[in-house]
């Protein structure tokens, strides 16, 4: 079985928690320890029982709990380079046997799970999305990106599940009470996924053999769940995919566990 649920989604904190039979990790920790632990129990599990901590790129809203959890129940540290030394001081001394680099692209192997990365376009130091293998299963963690290159569409075809970023809406940001260079920021090609910019990828990487999509890392001021699921949904019936037969189509919540996913 793969499994995998948001803890939290957004600006105010991610994480997600990936499990197999052998295996459980962590990617990203943009809460409180305590918080991530209370999280953790609440959908039955224990952060004790935590095989390692992967992180995506060094926003706080990735990271800011990582040092805490990582010392606290000893936990192996796995980031890009430019991840590392973006986050040092953030994330607080963890001994070297404990801190792992990989490389963008690379592939991070546990037990029963293989963990495949490709990078993406951010403005943050080395930021990577995930894609999770096991017996046979696959599905991808990919937020915090401006664009999907040609590199990512390859990346992410075949996948039973998708977690993808749906941040903005595109009105809204530009109407909203934001500063104008923080609006260039987000929409930018190495800032965020609009609601529609999330449509369009879906359309060219949803298979037969997708039956779960969850959208992330929402904007509490520049989108709403229900603007972001519409124009999705349309999108994607407009394609000729229909969500709610062909596949399930959720919104993560912000600051609890939400969208269980689920593959055997």
């Amino acid at each position: 079985m793969l499994e995998l649920c948001m803890l939290a989604s957004g600006s105010s904190g991610n994480a997600v928690y990936v499990a197999t039979e052998k295996t459980k990790i962590l990617i990203d920790a943009g809460l409180s320890g305590k918080r991530l632990a209370a999280a953790l129990a609440a959908i039955g599990s224990d952060a004790a029982a935590l095989d390692a901590l992967l992180l995506s790129h060094d926003h706080l809203d990735h990271t800011s709990g990582a040092g805490v959890l990582a010392r606290r129940y000893r936990l192996p540290v796995y980031a890009t380079q430019p991840t590392w030394h973006a986050a040092e001081k953030q994330l607080g001394h963890i001994p070297s046997g404990r801190c792992h680099v990989f490389t963008a692209g690379g592939k991070i192997s546990f037990p029963d799970l293989e963990v495949e990365t490709f990078p993406v376009p951010h403005d943050a130091a080395g930021p990577v999305g995930f894609i999770f293998r096991h017996g046979g299963r696959a599905a991808a963690l990919v937020t915090d990106l401006g664009y999907v290159t040609p590199y990512i569409l390859d990346c992410l075809q075949n996948l039973d599940g998708i977690i993808i970023e749906a941040n903005h809406d595109e009105e809204m940001l530009l109407n909203g009470s934001y500063p104008w260079l923080l609006k260039k920021r987000i929409s930018g090609k190495t800032g965020h996924l609009s609601n529609v910019m999330a449509a369009e990828c879906l359309k060219k990487i949803i298979s037969p053999r997708t039956k779960q999509v969850v959208l992330a890392h929402l904007s509490a001021e520049n989108n709403l769940p229900s603007l972001a699921l519409d124009t999705i949904c349309s999108r994607l019936e407009d394609a000729g995919i229909t969500p709610g037969k062909q596949l399930t189509v959720r919104v993560a919540a912000r600051h609890e566990p939400s969208c269980r996913l689920c593959f055997t």
